[in-house]
């Protein structure tokens, strides 16, 4: 029996192959990103006479896209992260503490969680995209983008909430409280 369970547990650094794809495709999506910034400059220099003859929707969207190229690689950076810590590797005592809020994984939930946050905010800047692109000419049909972010909101929303994790007012939205245990006042004669 204790073979096996030695053998599953060795299983576990083929998710290493998961954090690693996840860095190669973060790089990817910060080369692109890099790329749709330097189009961006391309196009503001383009005309000879600098940024301020250049069309501001031409540049708008090549900034648009780097944006979200930029978030994506920014989270699958998280994913790689999550993935080898989480999962593969044990932190040494007490250097998780020393991590910021997020950087900290409780679980395969939370980088689920974190994935559909950044769907969401994806959804938004190519709405922001298809608006900048439209030039004032908006039809009915350009209303399926953000009515689709609305429900996916409402949804993740519902499940939040359906899973005991509502808000508590302390800012990390998965209804943890903060407890902080108090101080006992000592004087030269003991405690009061």
């Amino acid at each position: 029996m204790r073979t096996i369970l030695t053998f599953f547990l060795g299983l576990r650094a083929i998710m290493l192959i998961g954090s690693a794809g996840a860095i190669v495709g973060a790089l990817l999506m910060f080369l692109q990103g890099g790329y749709y910034l330097l189009e961006a400059w391309h196009i503001a220099l383009a005309t000879g006479e600098g940024f301020e003859h250049a069309s501001e929707r031409q540049v708008t969207v090549p900034v648009l896209e780097a944006v979200d190229a930029f978030l994506f690689g920014l989270v699958l950076v998280i994913f790689a992260y999550g993935i080898a810590i989480g999962f593969v590797f044990a932190l040494p005592e007490g250097y998780g503490q020393r991590l910021p809020a997020w950087m900290k994984v409780d679980g395969i939930g939370q980088l689920k969680a974190s994935l559909s946050e950044v769907v969401i905010v994806v959804l938004i800047v190519m709405f922001a995209r298809v608006v900048v692109e439209s030039g004032g000419a908006f039809t009915y049909e350009m209303l399926v983008l953000p009515a689709s972010i609305l429900m996916i909101a409402i949804a993740l929303r519902m499940i939040d909430l359906g899973s005991g994790h509502a808000p508590n007012g302390n800012g990390d939205g998965h209804g943890k409280a903060s407890v902080v245990p108090a101080k006992k006042e000592t004087s030269e004669n003991g405690p009061h």
